[in-house]
């Protein structure tokens, strides 16, 4: 598999999971503030979460030198 074979399938995951976050995030629908909590665990979460799986998968892939933010290891490890 190429570099690019490798980072094709999980950036589209990424774009589309950025866009179903985006629209959850645009959502003001909600009439009361357990209407909002109810949008939060079972739209907002798993958007988040679906953004984070993405982004995990491409942080593996990519090379360390290459990716601008620093890693899930740096920040709980650093030394």
């Amino acid at each position: 598999m190429t570099a690019l074979e490798a980072v094709t399938a999980p950036l589209a995951d990424l774009t589309a999971a950025l866009v179903r976050l985006k629209a959850a995030l645009s959502d003001h629908s909600a009439e009361s503030a357990l209407d909002e909590g109810k949008h939060a665990q079972h739209v907002l979460l798993p958007a988040m979460a679906a953004v984070r799986t993405s982004v995990d998968t491409l942080e593996s892939v990519v090379a360390d030198d290459l990716w601008p933010l620093p890693t899930y290891q740096e920040m709980l490890y650093i030394l």
